[in-house]
């Protein structure tokens, strides 16, 4: 049963460059909106910037088991995500940290 398995997280920091940042925002906010209508195994997708640090993002999503994660990343919404991350918007790279969750 999906509700029996184990959650799979990510997190994610971008750093974005000044000129691109409304087109990161944009883009980010139509994921978000993606992964909210149309995926029945993502458990959170949110974000926020950092108070210390403009154009610091910090994201964080779950899904319900890795598949969950595997499912999102095929996604027309994720395709335009991982388009626009191929246009050199970000001012170093991004880091990626993938993790279960434990109860």
């Amino acid at each position: 049963h999906v509700m029996n398995k184990a959650t799979y997280g990510l997190n994610v920091n971008v750093y974005v460059k000044e000129e691109r940042r409304e087109e990161f925002l944009e883009t980010l906010t139509n994921n978000q909106k993606g992964v909210h209508a149309n995926e029945p195994l993502a458990v959170v997708f949110e974000w926020g910037e950092s108070e210390k640090e403009r154009n610091t993002f910090h994201i964080a999503e779950q899904y319900l088991g890795r598949e969950g994660y595997e499912a999102h990343i095929q996604t027309p919404h994720y395709g335009k995500w991982k388009e626009f991350c191929g246009t050199d918007p970000f001012s170093r790279p991004p880091e990626l940290m993938f993790f279960p969750l434990r109860k």
